[in-house]
């Protein structure tokens, strides 16, 4: 009976430490791997080359349809 009071203390504890610590602690986390996978996408050459042919595919579509070409 002690060690069951113990356990829901401890799991008591637990929720409260929960909440108060590793939650904000996870959220902070998850918006640093946010900014940080954001960073490494600016950098990426493979990023920038997918930009450089979907932006070269527009501007010949855009070209083909125009007047005067």
């Amino acid at each position: 009976m002690f060690l069951l009071l113990i356990l829901f203390l401890a799991m008591l504890l637990f929720i409260k430490g929960f909440f108060k610590i590793v939650l904000p602690a996870l959220i902070i986390l998850i918006i640093l791997k946010f900014l940080f996978g954001g960073l490494m996408l600016l950098l990426s050459p493979h990023f920038w080359g997918t930009l450089l042919v979907i932006s070269i595919i527009v501007w010949l579509v855009r070209a083909s349809r125009s007047r005067y070409y």
